[in-house]
Parts: C-alpha cells; structure tokens; sequence
C-alpha cells in the first residue's frame, strides 16, 4: 500500500508507516519497515521513477525490527547514510532490540509473549550506522530538516521535524485509534509526557507516525490533556 503527498511519499512496509521525503533531487527515508518487503519498497522506488542512489540518508526514528527489517538491503543499493540516536546505535549493531513495555492490557500480553516466546521475530541483520548524534537538533544537511529526541517508547526514539511544520514521529505517537494517539507499547510514560511536550513546542501542525493515519496538532492536544494533565 502507498499514498502520494505533495510533500512526501508514504509506503506501508506491513504495519509500519515509511516515508520518502524529497528535497530537490534527493531523498531522506524515514525508517525501512520489516524483513521481506524490500522487493516492494523497490517497485514503488520504480513506479515513482526514483532510483535507490538517490536515497541520501536513512533516519531510523528508533530500532524495532519492524522499522529496521528492511535496513541491510536498503542501505546496500542505495549507499545511503544511516542516521541513528546514541541510545539506539547499540541495538542496530547487534541486530536485535527488546519488545518494550505494553501500555494497555492487550499489548501488555503481546509484550510478554514478545520477550519471553517470540525473540527471533524481533532480530534483523546487524548493521554499522553511518551517523550516530545526541546533541540536538542535528541537521541532516542539506535537507530542511532537524531531528530531535523524543524518548519514551524507547529510550533512543526520535523524530525528525520536516520544513518546520511536519513531524515525523515514529512510535512517539500512534494514529491507530479515532481520537487518541498514545502509543500501544511505551518503556517511559513520563518521559514520553515530555516528548510530546516537546512536539508541541515545536511549529509542527502535522505529525506523521509509523502506525496508523495522520495526528493533528489539535489530536495531540487532546490526547495530552487525557495522558499527562488529568
């Protein structure tokens, strides 16, 4: 499945949101979905009359397999640069992330069953990230974008805000549901109180997660007034 903005291209790598965003004739990709849609990643590549080199960077918005399964074959036929947050770089290296916490009663099952029964389904190949930063914003030069840290699903999860007025969120916030946006699994809720604090400082009107449809700044507001001013 795709969709077509005017700023940007979205592919669905299975459950996961990944967006293409062009900036005069290059490209930064934000995440690379799961194991085994690569071959479809590349046909839409080609539909798009976009060949892979043109890729300059990989910004991985955190290490989950499911937004780094498609990283090894990516990263070889493009030559991109991997950008990845410190907190998350050890992960990537080894290939394999743990399943975070659930933060209702169903995930909370998943996650258990996640950590204990299901590890291999969490592993990726291993890989050396080109860009590893923690003092933010760090601009990707030269894109009109700025990444900043926005722990709480992980504690390396970031986002990367596009023209000032998008923010592409990864698992920071999920726009599953009708109304809220709280992620489905998150490690640190308060820290995450923090980070969606810190979205909303930002200029951003539009946050574009991995999961799920488009969050507006309106949503967030609402979903934070639920979460963390109650």
């Amino acid at each position: 499945m795709e969709n077509e903005n005017s700023d940007f291209l979205t592919f669905r790598s299975g459950m996961t949101n990944i967006y293409l965003l062009p900036f005069e004739e290059n490209y930064i990709l934000i995440d690379t979905g799961v194991k085994k849609r690569e071959p479809a990643f590349f046909a839409f590549l080609n539909r798009h009359d976009i060949v892979p080199d043109k890729i300059d960077y990989i910004f991985l918005t955190h290490t989950h397999y499911d937004h780094t399964g498609g990283i090894s074959l990516i990263k070889e036929m493009s030559h991109a640069k991997i950008m990845v947050h410190t907190k998350e770089a050890g992960y990537l290296r080894q290939g394999f992330t743990p399943v975070p916490r659930g933060s209702r009663a169903s995930t909370k099952v998943v996650a258990f069953l996640g950590r204990h029964f299901f590890k291999n389904l969490n592993r990726y190949t291993p890989t050396e990230p080109d860009i590893v930063w923690e003092d933010e914003p760090y601009h990707p030069e030269p894109f009109p974008a700025q990444a900043i840290h926005t722990p709480g699903h992980t504690s390396g999860s970031s986002t990367l805000i596009w023209k000032e007025k998008m923010a592409f969120v990864g698992d920071t916030l999920f726009g599953i549901e009708k109304e809220d946006c709280f992620p489905w699994f998150v490690n640190d809720t308060e820290t995450l109180g923090k980070s969606w604090e810190k979205l909303l400082d930002s200029s951003c009107e539009m946050f574009y997660p991995a999961h799920g449809k488009p969050v507006t700044r309106a949503r967030l507001e609402r979903s934070y007034r639920k979460h963390f001013r109650s």
